[in-house]
C-alpha cells in the first residue's frame, strides 16, 4: 500500500488448501492483523489495495474461472465494507474500481469505498504514478539488455545467468535478480554500488520449477524480497 508503510501478505498452503492474509507495518515491524482465514479458504486471492481499501477476488465456481466476486475490506481493522457477486476486477483508478460483469456482459465501475455503481464516463484515470514503488524490469535471454548484464556479471563475478533476469536502479545502487544453473536452477539477488562494490548477494530460491517474476521491489527506501518462498526480508537502502 504505497501511500502508507503497509504490506499486505498472501500466504498459500497447498496441502491444507488454505490462504491466509496479513497486514504488516514494515516501518514499525508490527502486524495490524495476521494470518486471517476468510470464509472462502482457498479459491480467493489478493487483487488490489488502495487508499485504505483491500480488494479480494473470490472464484465462485472452480470449473469456471470467469465467475468471480469481489470483496472490499478496511485495511486497518479488516472490516468488510462491501461485496459484489458478479465482478471481475480489471483496475483501480483513483476512487473507482473498474471491472467486468458477466451477467450484464459489459464493463462496470464501482465506488472504491461503497461499492455503488458509478457512470461509465467517470473512468478516466486521475491516479498518480506510485513514485515510491520501484519494480524491476525483466530481461529475457533473447534481449540485448540481457547480454549486457550477462557480460558484466561474467567479467566481474564469473557468473553466467540463464533464461532471464530482473534489473533496477535506485539511489545510485544497482539491483540484479538472476538465475544460474548449479545442480538445479537457482535464483540470486545481487545489490551493487555504482562503482561495482557488492552490498548484498543473497540466494533467493532453489531448486526452482520455473522463473520467478517481480522477485524484489523497493518501497519507501527499503528493499523487499521473499526467500525460499516463505521468509520475507527487508533491508534499508537509504
Amino acid at each position: 500500500m504505497p501511500e502508507q508503510p503497509v504490506l499486505i501478505l498472501e500466504s498459500r498452503d497447498a496441502t491444507k488448501k488454505e490462504t491466509r492474509f496479513s497486514a504488516l507495518n514494515f516501518q514499525r515491524n508490527e502486524f495490524l492483523w495476521k494470518d486471517l482465514l476468510l470464509e472462502e479458504p482457498w479459491w480467493i486471492n489478493l487483487s488490489a489495495v488502495s487508499k485504505g481499501v483491500l480488494l479480494y477476488t473470490v472464484y465462485l465456481e472452480t470449473t469456471n474461472p470467469d465467475k468471480k466476486a469481489v470483496m472490499a475490506y478496511n485495511v486497518q481493522r479488516h472490516e468488510l465494507l462491501w461485496w459484489n457477486n458478479d465482478f471481475s476486477l480489471i483496475a483501480v483508478e483513483a476512487d473507482r474500481v473498474i471491472g467486468f460483469s458477466l451477467k450484464l456482459s459489459r464493463q462496470v465501475v464501482l465506488n472504491l469505498h461503497t461499492g455503488a455503481e458509478e457512470p461509465q464516463n467517470t473512468t478516466e484515470s486521475t491516479s498518480k504514478p506510485l513514485s515510491d514503488l520501484v519494480r524491476p524490469i525483466r530481461y529475457t535471454d533473447d534481449l540485448p539488455h540481457f547480454e549486457t548484464v550477462k557480460t558484466f556479471l561474467s567479467q566481474r563475478l564469473n557468473l553466467l545467468p540463464v533464461v532471464s533476469l530482473e534489473y533496477a536502479e535506485f539511489d545510485s545502487l544497482i539491483f540484479i535478480s538472476y538465475n544460474v544453473m548449479e545442480t538445479a536452477l537457482v535464483n540470486y539477488l545481487l545489490v551493487l554500488t555504482a562503482t561495482g562494490s557488492i552490498l548484498l548477494h543473497e540466494k533467493l530460491d532453489e531448486p526452482q520449477k520455473g522463473i520467478g517474476l517481480d522477485t524484489f521491489f523497493i518501497l519507501k527506501g527499503s528493499l523487499f524480497f521473499v526467500k525460499n518462498r516463505r521468509e520475507l526480508l527487508s533491508y534499508s537502502i537509504v
